[in-house]
């Protein structure tokens, strides 16, 4: 394993401490957030059960302490700088102390949320040694309908009257029908250079997130055809926010995500260094049976293992996945002993590569 990455594994576990907090009553009214802990809610989507006339409203969120360690940020900084020539600057500071610190917060185990969804309170289960808590709820479509703004269902966290922030999430409401796009996101729609490392520890640390040129526009056209879009990606939850407000700014679709979850005290922490053929088939495949009836395109690039995920994929779901499109960022040729053997016995009009997003289409 290459020396840099033993480095950050020390720099990520050394110090952490398990916090443990314990909820004082079953009753409980209110979450119990304490001043120096923070609760993301990540954006989820809800199915419908057209039977029983109910919404199944996943709820997904994580509560933790943000780390603010000068001496371990100031030895990554160094390991950088010695291995790599890189290094935070005026411009770039506070990218890195940001995504840092996300990266080694203190996860709050055993944590109770209060969620207020539809006019009605919920208790979470408890959060997990990851900070995370997780649910889904089984609300009728009736009181779904008196609390949506349009496709989206928005949700706070219940608070005591000394807490004066905010803290709110939104699931949205996905019809059992229709076409949705499932999309990679690094070097799909954000500039990584998965494939050189320097380059890509300088966008992931240091750098503003950066768009592919005319993804944002190319996804909202479709999106105004009805189409939903969920992300799966190989990055880490812990990078949640900076990488919704990365495509808010950018003006992307609202998308649910599916990242990474990787603790950096556990066995979890192997996630991180994972292949995307080992990850990313289980959470594709969990949207694909959530939404039966849809039809999906999957979009990727050929930095990495997107062409591998996708094409075993469509061999096993081949009504529901209509198209492949593969962004070429490896400047190969769709001819290549790789893509002919990726691609065997998938006809030649289910998958593309390409290099100008404004020339894809949706499948009819």
């Amino acid at each position: 394993m290459h020396k840099i990455v033993l480095s950050c594994i020390f720099i990520l576990l050394a110090g952490c401490n398990i916090d443990a907090n314990h909820p004082d009553s079953t009753e409980i009214t209110y979450s119990d957030i304490k001043p120096d802990e923070f609760v993301v809610f990540f954006r989820t989507a809800a199915w419908l059960d057209k039977v029983n006339q109910e919404w199944h409203v996943p709820i997904h969120g994580w509560i933790y302490e943000y780390e603010d360690s000068d001496a371990r940020r100031a030895l990554f900084a160094a390991i950088l700088k010695s291995e790599y020539d890189l290094a935070p600057d005026e411009q770039t500071e506070s990218n890195f102390t940001r995504r840092f610190n996300l990266l080694i917060a203190d996860n709050e185990r055993d944590k109770q949320i209060v969620v207020r969804v539809a006019g009605r309170n919920y208790v979470m289960p408890p959060s997990t040694e990851n900070g995370q808590f997780e649910t889904t709820l089984v609300i009728p479509t009736a009181d779904i309908g008196k609390f949506a703004q349009g496709a989206v269902l928005k949700y706070t966290a219940v608070t005591g009257k000394s807490e004066n922030r905010a803290f709110t999430g939104e699931t949205l409401l996905v019809s059992p029908t229709g076409l949705s796009i499932i999309s990679d996101i690094d070097d799909t729609v954000k500039i990584s250079n998965v494939t050189d490392r320097k380059s890509l520890l300088e966008n992931t640390f240091l750098l503003d997130f950066s768009a592919v040129p005319d993804m944002s526009q190319l996804y909202n056209e479709w999106s105004g055809q009805d189409v939903s879009l969920h992300f799966v990606s190989s990055s880490p939850w812990q990078l949640y926010s900076p990488l919704e407000e990365f495509l808010e700014k950018d003006k992307f679709p609202r998308s649910t995500f599916s990242l990474k979850s990787v603790r950096f005290r556990d066995e979890t922490l192997l996630n991180l260094f994972k292949k995307g053929t080992e990850t990313k088939p289980a959470a594709i495949e969990k949207i694909l049976s959530t939404y039966a009836n849809r039809k999906f395109v999957l979009v990727g690039d050929s930095g990495e293992h997107d062409p591998e995920v996708y094409a075993p994929l469509m061999r096993k779901f081949p009504e529901q996945i209509l198209m492949i499109y593969i962004r070429n960022v490896t400047q190969e040729s769709a001819g290549n002993d790789r893509f002919k053997s990726v691609f065997e016995n998938i006809p030649e009009d289910r998958w593309h590569l390409f290099k100008d997003p404004l020339t894809l289409t949706l499948p009819e």
